[in-house]
């Protein structure tokens, strides 16, 4: 493990942990930009390795960091290189892990976000995936980087305990011919509280504005609605998800029994 100290926000190292925060760039470099104090604190928690992690001398988690460098900063560069409002104590640099598509037909219970923009929400989705025991997750068609900072923040530490990979349609036929493919939707007869989940399946969303495009209800198996009372027409993608996660958990359970 390197120990280095930098002072200057000129510094190579400082701009290219800038550089990472752009969505293009990083994906050249297949490397992820995290910050957050609770974020940073869970990952190291977590016995994630770091590429180079940003930090002061008298930081708490010093003796718990698994590092190939450890930079030792000011506040100012903590602050240049912080994406939010409120910079934090400490920053880092992970390797973007490597996923094997494959693995993906071996799992019991897929999620399928289509079109989703909104990085709070795609973190808040992932998490509450983890926590109702949701196997892995599939990003289609334009969604927002996985691996946004904002992203990783909203996941609270479950980043990199469910798979999540950017895929096509044709991915999502290879995945039918093992999986039953459910589309949630806002007009369907089906209640969403009454289905049966069968064992194999994929439970997709649509984006925050639009919902799910004619080509995945197309290739659709099964359509269900989350009926709502007292006139509420909608909720937020994230709250929407975390329900159904939870709802099918709930269900699993009742079959089982």
């Amino acid at each position: 493990m390197k120990e280095l100290e930098i002072t200057s926000v000129q510094n190579d190292v400082v701009k290219f942990a800038v550089k990472l925060q752009n969505t293009k760039y990083r994906k050249t470099q297949k490397l992820i930009f995290v910050d957050g104090d609770k974020t940073m604190a869970g990952l190291i928690d977590d016995g994630i390795e770091f590429e180079y992690i940003f930090l002061k001398k008298n930081n708490s988690y010093l003796g718990k960091i698994k590092a190939k460098e450890i930079i030792y900063v000011n506040d100012k560069i903590l602050e240049k290189i912080s994406s939010v409002v409120t910079p934090c104590s400490m920053a880092g640099i992970i390797k973007e892990p490597e996923i094997d598509f494959s693995n993906f037909k071996t799992l019991k219970k897929i999620v399928l976000l289509e079109g989703i923009r909104d990085a709070g929400n795609l973190g808040t989705i992932i998490r509450s995936a983890n926590a109702f025991s949701m196997d892995g997750i599939v990003l289609v068609n334009d969604c927002v980087d996985i691996y946004n900072p904002k992203t990783i923040r909203a996941a609270a530490q479950n980043m990199f305990k469910i798979p999540v990979i950017t895929a096509d349609i044709k991915f999502v036929n290879e995945l039918k011919k093992n999986h039953t493919l459910i589309s949630t939707v806002v007009n369907s007869k089906n209640d969403f509280v009454q289905y049966k989940f069968p064992d194999n399946f994929i439970i997709a969303f649509g984006s925050e504005a639009f919902g799910l495009s004619d080509s995945i209800i197309n290739l659709s198996d099964d359509k269900l609605t989350l009926f709502m009372d007292n006139n509420v027409e909608s909720l937020n993608l994230a709250v929407c998800s975390s329900i159904a996660f939870a709802l099918i958990k709930l269900n699993q359970r009742f079959i089982l029994s």
